[in-house]
């Protein structure tokens, strides 16, 4: 009987305990997921057009424009569900090691390899998009 009691005890404390899935808070954004986007948009659409023209001289320092936007999508994953910023810290280490890989072609002039690498590159930035996207919609529905 004592042990049945203690685990309904233990269960209604689950119950009225706060749900563990946001460990951060979502009103703690300074800045908006969308605008967080925009940049990352921006700055991807850059990186293309300069390889694209055949600019590998531009990629290093639209590399490191990425990786700002990358850093503030990482401070800004607080406000998001464990999951989701899991998936996104993921995501960024993996855009991360694509950019420098790029900075290392880009430095050789190498732009087989520079297109080779924004194409692994775009799946991972539209992942990013995706959780970006998705993080805005449940901070502005509150």
């Amino acid at each position: 009987m004592g042990g049945r009691f203690g685990y309904a005890v233990l269960f209604a404390a689950l119950l009225a305990a706060p749900s563990c899935q946001w460990a951060g808070d979502r009103s703690a954004a300074k800045a908006s997921f969308t605008v967080i986007r925009q940049q990352i948009d921006d700055v991807n659409g850059r990186i293309v057009s300069a390889i694209q023209g055949g600019e590998a001289d531009r990629i290093p320092s639209l590399d490191r424009d990425m990786n700002v936007a990358l850093d503030s999508a990482t401070n800004q994953a607080s406000a998001m569900n464990i999951l989701d910023r899991e998936h996104l810290n993921i995501n960024v280490a993996t855009a991360k090691h694509c950019l420098t890989d790029m900075d290392r072609y880009a430095q050789t002039g190498d732009m087989d390899l520079l297109r080779a690498q924004a194409a692994q590159l775009a799946p991972t930035i539209s992942e990013i998009r995706v959780l970006l996207d998705r993080a805005d919609r449940i901070a502005t529905a509150k």
